[in-house]
């Protein structure tokens, strides 16, 4: 079952994209910045349900 989306779940996303892509491809600070912004901007086009319905069909 997946919960429903949260506006703080966002700055989860953005924290591991940046702690995995560091440790495994030596990404800089630039590649930081990008992930932020581009999640954030999702963030803000994006209501829950449909977020929701998104991660449904990425996970079934």
């Amino acid at each position: 079952m997946i919960r429903t989306f949260v506006q703080k779940d966002l700055q989860y996303v953005i924290e591991a994209h940046i702690r995995i892509y560091r440790k495994e491809y030596n990404y800089d600070d630039s590649f930081a910045e990008f992930i932020t912004n581009a999640v954030n901007s999702f963030g803000l086009t994006v209501e829950p349900v449909e977020f929701n319905s998104l991660l449904k069909g990425v996970v079934q």
